[in-house]
């Protein structure tokens, strides 16, 4: 089954030549297709083992239409966790809500509604080798373009572990 990525065309797709933009957009959308595979070969080959994955993608409504086609199509079936404005320490949130599973793999989302993200980032980056002591899954951050740009910044050692994977949007 192919599916493609299109996102809701807004006014500003106006000032595009025509041919231009479809051909932007059947180009994102073979990038995103790959990007999906990619994705999926990801989880499934990380099957008891820990490993952080970034997803970036700045679309929120195509992430949900990724996160909703994984549910489906994925053979591993991910676990969503929305992290509340509040949390402060990543860790302690997904033992807390796994409370001694192992899911398949964990999703979190919500991370660029995290008011303290520059606390929760730090004492991630500072347990990031405690992850994989616990935890025997991967653990999918979902985050924007500006969220990225913190984590390298805020919590290199993190993201220096990290699988990345980027959907791009138009």
């Amino acid at each position: 089954m192919q599916f493609m990525f299109i996102e809701q065309s807004s006014e500003n797709t106006a000032k595009y030549d025509s041919a231009k933009y479809d051909s932007a957009k059947y180009d994102s959308a073979k990038y995103n297709e790959r990007s999906f595979s990619t994705l999926i070969r990801t989880l499934r080959l990380s099957q008891g083992y820990f490993s952080f994955v970034l997803v970036n993608c700045n679309s929120l409504a195509l992430r949900q239409q990724i996160v909703d086609r994984l549910q489906v199509n994925c053979p591993v079936k991910p676990r969503q966790l929305f992290l509340p404005k509040s949390a402060t320490t990543l860790y302690t949130t997904i033992a807390a809500e796994i409370d001694g599973e192992q899911p398949p793999a964990l999703m979190l989302l919500g991370l660029e509604s995290v008011e303290p993200i520059d606390r929760l980032l730090v004492s991630t980056n500072l347990l990031c080798s405690e992850f994989s002591k616990k935890f025997s899954f991967p653990l999918v951050f979902w985050v924007t373009d500006e969220l990225l740009r913190k984590i390298i910044r805020t919590a290199p050692d993190l993201y220096n572990r990290m699988t990345t994977i980027r959907f791009i949007s138009n």
